[in-house]
């Protein structure tokens, strides 16, 4: 008889249109938290694949926080004071972007229920002390990069601060947060030889330090050049990732660097698009793993058009096992996502003017 009535109960909520919504909804939303667990996990795991470069971190960060605040709802203050004095850093661009996401957005989800929600991103050359020497003794000396994220939120408990580093350990309630975030933030860190600190008061707010090796631009050998975002001439880009946040947040970006945006959510609905409006789009930017039709899928089936359209594939995981794949496609390069938006204006410039 339960075995009648569990079935029963079963068939009723399918004959439900509204349970079986809520049912879809509810699979959609473990699937997104699920991959973006896989993509921290594998991040979080790449230790022996960080390429350094030099990053003029100034630039960077006013850049990282252009793409930051499309994710920030209007009703959150959020500020930044960037120093004038100009700091370069030897970093992984990947990471450090990383690193300053998880940061603001940890700040948005603390400042939910504040009444006057505001976050501050702060950035300035930091002289280390004797005291702060004491307490972290790995620092060698020298200047230090002082990026801090505050905010106004809950706060965190005093007992609770040692163990907000530990992965899978969160503060949030449930369906919110992976646990990965400050774990991430914190192996990052350590990366790159700097050091991470929390200030926080249970019901007042957080700020979180992240101290990095860095060098005056002035006391450095040779040049910098600065990286600055390159701007289009309202050229179309199909623009293809089935994570609507970063679908619109990337739109967003390069419509202001004077693109004109068409945005699909898989690689089918994009070759439809692509296959009637083909003589329009100048450059497609698609994600490589999405549902229905993939990014490499997609390309080749443009290809198979006969077209040399430009194409960017992007992806927030290790691509490596099929990067000979992605090698044999003509016009088509491979970038990591999330990418700094002056090396994205610039990739995509360059395969416009080529093609």
């Amino acid at each position: 008889m339960r075995s009648e009535s569990g079935s029963f109960h079963v068939k009723r909520k399918v004959n439900d249109p509204l349970a079986v919504t809520e049912n879809l909804e509810n699979i959609e939303s473990v699937s997104h938290r699920a991959a973006e667990i896989v993509r921290q996990l594998l991040t979080f795991a790449r230790k022996d694949s960080v390429t350094m470069h030099s990053v003029p971190l100034n630039a960077f960060i006013n850049e990282s926080l252009k793409l930051a605040r499309s994710a920030i709802p209007d009703n959150i203050s959020a500020v930044s004071d960037i120093s004038g004095q100009k700091m370069v850093m030897k970093g992984d661009a990947t990471q450090l972007q990383q690193v300053i996401m998880n940061l603001i957005n940890n700040a948005r989800d603390a400042v939910e229920d504040s009444a006057d929600p505001r976050i501050k991103v702060s950035l300035s050359l930091y002289e280390p002390d004797a005291a702060f020497l004491h307490k972290h003794p790995e620092v060698t000396g020298g200047e230090l990069a002082h990026l801090s994220v505050a905010d106004n939120g809950s706060g965190i408990p005093t007992e609770l601060i040692d163990k907000v580093f530990e992965p899978f350990f969160t503060t949030k309630s449930v369906g919110k947060g992976t646990g990965l975030g400050l774990a991430m933030v914190y192996g990052a860190v350590q990366r790159h030889n700097g050091v991470l600190e929390i200030d926080s008061i249970s019901g007042e707010g957080t700020t979180v330090h992240v101290y990095l090796p860095a060098v005056h631009e002035r006391r450095q050998e040779g040049r910098e050049v600065k990286q600055e975002s390159i701007t289009g001439q309202g050229e179309m880009i199909l623009l293809v990732d089935d994570e609507v946040m970063i679908l619109e947040t990337v739109g967003t970006v390069l419509r202001r660097l004077g693109y004109r945006v068409v945005e699909r959510t898989n690689g089918q609905e994009a070759f439809d698009y692509y296959r009637d409006h083909r003589r329009e789009i100048a450059i497609v930017i698609s994600d490589v793993l999405m549902p229905v039709l993939g990014g490499i899928e997609l390309v080749q089936a443009i290809r198979k058009l006969d077209s040399h359209v430009p194409v960017i594939l992007m992806t927030g995981y290790d691509a490596s096992g099929r990067a000979e794949q992605i090698g044999d496609v003509d016009h088509c390069a491979l970038l990591n996502k999330p990418a700094p938006i002056a090396d994205l204006s610039l990739l995509i410039r360059e395969m416009i003017q080529a093609a």
